[in-house]
């Protein structure tokens, strides 16, 4: 058995097999992981500067489905498929996935920006998805020629938890179309997809490829299949804080406590003997590939500590409804375990490049998730103690994300690099090759009868007609006129000076300040909710107190509320204001809109 020295320093060789395929791989995982950070950084540009040719949430789309399906979904396959395929003929099977995942997420890259979702959009992420059931039953196979362990049962859990993810995008489109996409249902059916891809697909994937990489090493992780089960369980009780974000209801945070307490239980007995076998406890590792290994264990870690907060339930309350914890969890598991976890394998696998481009790109790569872990989490905590925003928090958060790109640049250029080939390799290699080129009939007609079966899907589900593609809800205007101008809350008359009440509008900025620029700007230009610019003439002083102090009810019961929601498409936390609060805040909305518009109350004359 290893020293834990010898087993971190260790650099495996890749098999011409391997690394035939996985060059391609990881270079087009890499790339989309450009293009969602790229996204990304956009959306950060937002809040610091002007976008007039882009709309944020069509930018928000993109960066998710590139973010997830891009670089997630082919970094953990990848590594599975380089971990347990060895077969030269099933491998070429992979590469005519990769070929197809490849054109699917390049079709999302080029739609998404554009029209949001829409009929090409839908279709490139219809023909991903059943891509990716081809994938899982090929694997199914492989794996089925490996001697059950730990390792293995969880890898077969992340590819049945991918499967279970896909049950949610599935039920998107009958509970649109049946109950609304006001439905809770609708955003439990979103809430069921990110949750078993993150926390079951994707974190499965990390906790088994590193239990094998253990025991391939001489090392045991003595895992019982009691312990496999807790995990089990606590992914399912844990989906029970995504639901109370559309459904609030208080016994969701209770059953969302029990998830977590088994699942800081499961963590534990996994990740405890992996940190004493591999770092000799939390000693942090000199060499730079075993301390991006470090990241992303130490990610797991918080990740877990941070979910066990929750069981406090003005706690799970807080970490829902502040949306820079929100955004801070998501980058912890997706960044941080995933990213720098399974990147880590990567690299000692030699599937990425591990030369000086690609180490100081690792380097950016962590900085810049660092940095904005430490901003989001940070300044969350202060909007939660009512401390205001660090002072200019937005572009500050913009520099840290441009890292990002920059990061990845290093390493997508590092992976150009051709490595040097021996006589005996080049054999193989050619081999390879040649059988490629006989199965190229065969690859052809894997992709054409995947391209058919999403078209016949989208056919099924009424997508084939010119103005089925998309649907285009009815704009709060025109559903204002069925609505009670005053909403609906406890607020009926509202009286307003003729000018502005300097004192009461400088409360209100401190307030919004809080508690609403994550999500609205004060121009008219939308983000993640419409733009404050205006408001005061397009709504009455009545309706707008009632929408921030009473906005279940008013999400729930008032057309125009509802109407904003199916825009955005994302709901409104209630924040708990005040009367007093909600009559600061509209007094500076009426400053706002002097200044902006250059009038206000229009609505209310």
């Amino acid at each position: 058995m290893k020293t834990a020295q010898e087993l971190l320093s260790q650099k495996p060789s890749v098999s011409p097999l391997e690394r035939h395929l996985a060059k391609p791989w990881m270079f087009w995982a890499v790339f989309f992981f450009l293009m969602a950070s790229s996204f990304g950084l956009l959306m950060r540009y937002f809040l610091v500067g002007e976008v007039s040719f882009f709309e944020y949430k069509h930018i928000l789309h993109a960066h998710s489905h590139l973010a997830l399906l891009g670089w997630g979904y082919l970094l953990v396959t990848g590594a599975l498929v380089f971990t347990y395929v060895k077969d030269a003929k099933r491998l070429q099977t992979y590469k005519v996935l990769l070929g197809i995942s490849v054109f699917t997420t390049l079709g999302m890259m080029l739609s998404f920006p554009f029209q949001g979702y829409g009929l090409y959009s839908i279709t490139f992420s219809s023909l991903h998805l059943i891509s990716s059931y081809f994938f899982a039953y090929f694997f199914f196979q492989d794996l089925s020629r490996y001697k059950a362990s730990t390792a293995t049962r969880l890898v077969r859990f992340s590819i049945i938890w991918l499967l279970v993810s896909s049950l949610g995008l599935w039920a998107i489109g009958p509970v649109g179309a049946t109950l609304g996409r006001l439905h809770p249902l609708y955003f439990m059916s979103v809430q069921w997809f990110l949750h078993f891809q993150l926390n079951g697909c994707f974190v499965y994937g990390f906790l088994g490829l590193l239990v094998c990489y253990l025991q391939k090493n001489g090392w045991s992780i003595p895992v019982s299949k009691k312990s496999e089960w807790i995990l089990h369980i606590s992914l399912f009780l844990t989906y029970a804080l995504a639901v109370s974000w559309s459904t609030p209801i208080k016994a969701l945070i209770f059953i969302n406590a029990a998830g977590v307490i088994l699942q800081v239980i499961a963590y534990y007995r996994i990740l405890k003997p992996a940190f004493n076998q591999l770092f000799e406890g939390l000693k942090f590792p000199k060499n730079w590939i075993d301390r991006m290994l470090y990241i992303g264990m130490m990610s797991l870690v918080a990740k877990a500590l941070i979910q066990a907060a929750l069981i406090i339930p003005d706690v799970a309350t807080i970490a829902y409804t502040i949306r820079m914890y929100v955004i801070g969890f998501v980058h912890l598991v997706m960044l941080g375990s995933i990213t720098f976890g399974i990147g880590a394998f990567a690299l000692k696998n030699n599937w990425l490049g591990t030369g000086r481009f690609s180490g100081l790109g690792w380097h950016f790569l962590a900085l810049a998730f660092l940095a904005s872990e430490i901003l989001l989490l940070g300044q969350g905590t202060l909007l939660w103690a009512k401390l205001g925003f660090i002072p200019y928090y937005h572009l500050i958060l913009f520099i840290a994300s441009s890292f990002f790109p920059i990061g990845l640049l290093l390493i997508w250029v590092g992976l150009w690099r051709k490595p040097a080939f021996n006589e005996a390799e080049l054999t193989i290699e050619n081999t390879i090759k040649t059988q490629f080129y006989k199965n190229r009939k065969t690859m052809k007609s894997t992709m054409i009868m995947t391209m058919g079966a999403a078209l016949l899907l989208l056919a099924s589900c009424g997508g084939g007609g010119e103005n089925q593609g998309t649907y285009t809800p009815p704009t709060a205007e025109e559903t204002a006129k069925e609505a009670d101008p005053k909403g609906v809350g406890e607020i009926k008359s509202v009286d307003l000076g003729a000018t502005v009440d300097e004192a009461l509008a400088e409360k209100g900025k401190a307030i919004v300040d809080m508690k609403c620029t994550a999500c609205h700007q004060l121009n008219d230009k939308r983000l993640v909710g419409p733009g404050f610019q205006g408001v005061t003439n397009r709504r009455r002083p009545e309706w707008i107190m009632n929408m921030v102090t009473n906005v279940d009810v008013m999400l729930d019961e008032d057309p125009t509320a509802q109407a904003l929601l199916e825009e955005c498409l994302t709901r409104m936390p209630n924040q708990n204001i005040s009367m007093d609060e909600a009559r600061h805040i509209l007094e500076f909305m009426r400053k706002n809109d002097l200044e902006k518009a250059g009038s206000m109350d229009a609505a209310a004359k």
